[in-house]
């Protein structure tokens, strides 16, 4: 696609309804909307005629679970990102991408990565007769900051991108200043991550032919019967990322057996002699789960935050926990903490 046909006005203007959803109170937001014909108007003009420029990053760190470097754009080039996406990238790596590569894709995210291993497990339960079958599960080192420009490039090339396209690309890749890695925060970050470690999918897939594999991200799971046989993929697959991808996969990495459970998305899935699966909360994540409820509960009856806030985390964390069996304990925190706050308003305190 060409640049005119990528940034039209009405593109650009769909764009800014999706970037607005939830950040309509945002400074930035704001701003944009007093003028909003008149910036979209210019932005499809510049990047029509390439005279576009990213603005500057702002960064700040999150520590969920472990430290973070978020690198966030204006609002107006988060919007820019967002046509792109939508009308370039999405289109041409959707039909690129293996079923299984589960993160940042219509149709796909955590829950579909969740049902998909499930599913695996309870096949590999009926396939080998039991649940003596083992697991691969991968972990790519600082994956984000270790994504190398050239080799980035180079796929995005094959890939069948127009010049246009690749004109634009290149703008966002290099804005960092930086040597290599692609910054958390940008939307065409998730796309290029996905996109990058495709090779390795079609390794597991097509040439070690893994039936059971997904990955979310830079997390990745094999299952199948052989120990032996997950050895030697873990081999070929770091082999393959140093050599082809300059990448690394870090300490997480293990071959154990599914009856033992792996954690994979913040929980861990254990097949049970049964051919059942149980997903549970890991004891770090439920720690985290606690402090923040803690939080919540010194802001609540602070009045910092109300009762509409309360009921929007409480239904977050019902949706996060299902299938888990902690639903029950999270609701009755929440109704616990109601009943303190009503008779502290009873109380007059």
């Amino acid at each position: 696609m060409t640049l005119d046909e990528i940034f039209t006005f009405e593109n650009l203007f769909d764009a800014h309804t999706q970037c607005r959803r939830g950040k309509q109170h945002k400074r930035g937001t704001i701003m944009t909307e007093l003028e909003l014909g008149q910036i979209i108007k210019k932005l499809a003009s510049d990047l029509t005629q390439r005279k576009y420029r990213i603005g500057k990053y702002r960064e700040f760190k999150i520590y969920d679970p472990k430290e973070r470097i978020i690198r966030a754009l204006p609002y107006k080039d988060r919007m820019v990102q967002m046509c792109f996406c939508k009308n370039a990238m999405a289109p041409r790596l959707e039909r690129r991408l293996i079923y299984d590569n589960a993160a940042s894709r219509t149709g796909r995210g955590p829950d579909f990565a969740t049902r998909r291993l499930h599913g695996f497990m309870r096949s590999s339960f009926i396939t080998n007769g039991g649940n003596g079958a083992y697991f691969l599960k991968c972990d790519i080192s600082k994956y984000f900051p270790s994504i190398n420009h050239d080799i980035l490039l180079s796929k995005l090339r094959r890939a069948g991108f127009s010049p246009d396209e690749m004109w634009f690309m290149e703008q966002v890749i290099h804005s960092t200043n930086a040597p290599c890695g692609v910054p958390l925060g940008n939307q065409t970050s998730q796309w290029f991550a996905l996109l990058y470690l495709d090779e390795i999918d079609r390794l597991i897939k097509e040439k070690l032919r893994i039936k059971y594999y997904v990955r979310y991200m830079d997390d990745f799971v094999l299952i199948h019967s052989d120990k032996a046989f997950l050895q030697q993929c873990r081999t070929a697959i770091e082999r393959a990322c140093a050599e082809k991808l300059k990448l690394r996969l870090n300490s997480k990495t293990q071959i154990g057996r599914l009856k033992d459970g792996l954690d994979f998305l913040g929980f861990n899935h254990k097949l049970t002699d049964t051919g059942r699966v149980i997903k549970k909360v890991r004891a770090s994540a439920r720690l985290r789960q606690r402090r923040y409820l803690n939080t919540i509960a010194k802001y609540y009856m602070n009045d910092i935050v109300d009762d509409e806030y309360l009921q929007a985390r409480c239904a977050a964390f019902r949706a996060h926990l299902a299938g888990t069996g902690s639903q029950k304990f999270i609701t009755n925190e929440i109704n616990s903490l109601r009943r303190r706050k009503r008779l502290q308003r009873k109380c007059g305190k």
